[in-house]
């Protein structure tokens, strides 16, 4: 059995590792330097962590089942460009330590660390986090980011330029998280190979777009608003990497989609209402523990008798 789980974990955080190329590819060539420091920083943290933890607890550390790289790649690319390193070594660190190694792996644990780690990080160093001014006025709105221009209700006329800006990733924000094309990309590399999982990607997505058309929070159409809130943050990025995380989402076609609903749900809410631009690693962990109930009711209806 556990050698079954090792295996799946090294083709699932496998998977995810070839879909962080084209992230990681464009956030050096919009970055340089800084995106590579930021990433090796924060997989070595999570390696030397998870080698760490697991010497405490009495377990084989074992490299390749991966869970620790994605994680610390995951994070990285998350975090702006100019971002001191030691956020994002402290993020990785909370991440593998308190929500991964005490459960046994990335493939056990009942809440996303990666996410776990990143929300973390926004309570600790919320100003830091959200700290876009590293990047030049060649990109889309300057150092304001979708989110904040979102966050403080000022809209944008979309025109076809900027629109490919949006699409492209060419604004301000996260390094490896912005371009809605490669996104794209990401889903039909998981349509290909757990086609399955996407289904709380599509769940969380459509929500998150209906909730943006009927309820903008921009003095603009419903299909701008829908374009920017899915275009700002990390929302589909968490919707791709996070959302579909085998060992959160529930195995039921159906409430893996009513988890993404919740998950995409939580996420519009906490951005109407919510004290961050970028809420959506706390709304994927709240959707986690939903997770457990909605796999608790099949379970039970099994369990009855008839």
């Amino acid at each position: 059995m556990t050698e079954s789980k090792n295996y799946r974990s090294t083709q699932v955080f496998g998977d995810y590792l070839i879909m962080l190329i084209a992230p990681f590819a464009l956030a050096f060539i919009y970055y340089g330097a800084s995106a590579f420091y930021i990433t090796a920083v924060s997989v070595a943290t999570a390696v030397i962590c998870d080698a760490a933890a697991s010497a405490v607890l009495g377990k084989r550390f074992r490299l390749k089942n991966l869970d620790s790289i994605f994680t610390g790649a995951a994070i990285a690319m998350m975090m702006p460009a100019g971002i001191a390193l030691y956020v994002p070594v402290i993020a990785t660190a909370f991440a593998v330590l308190v929500a991964k190694a005490p459960f046994g792996g990335g493939i056990n644990a009942p809440f996303v660390p990666a996410a776990a780690g990143f929300a973390f990080s926004c309570v600790c160093f919320r100003e830091k986090i959200f700290d876009y001014s590293f990047v030049t006025d060649a990109k889309f709105l300057g150092s304001s980011s979708i989110a904040s221009m979102l966050a403080k209700g000022n809209s944008v006329h979309l025109n076809s330029g900027n629109l490919i800006d949006i699409l492209c990733g060419n604004s301000a924000g996260a390094m490896g998280t912005g371009c809605i094309l490669i996104m794209l990309g990401c889903c039909a590399y998981l349509f290909v190979k757990r086609r399955k999982a996407l289904l709380s990607t599509l769940g969380f997505v459509a929500v998150c777009a209906v909730f943006a058309f009927f309820f903008p929070r921009v003095n603009a159409s419903g299909l701008t608003s829908v374009i920017l809130e899915l275009s700002s943050g990390s929302l589909m990025f968490a919707a791709v990497f996070f959302m579909t995380d085998q060992s959160t989402m529930p195995q039921s076609n159906l409430y893996g989609v009513l988890y993404g609903v919740i998950g995409g749900l939580i996420c519009m809410l906490m951005r109407l209402s919510g004290a961050y631009e970028e809420p959506v690693c706390f709304a994927v962990l709240l959707a986690n523990a939903f997770a457990r109930l909605l796999e608790y009711i099949p379970k039970r209806k099994a369990a009855e008798p008839k």
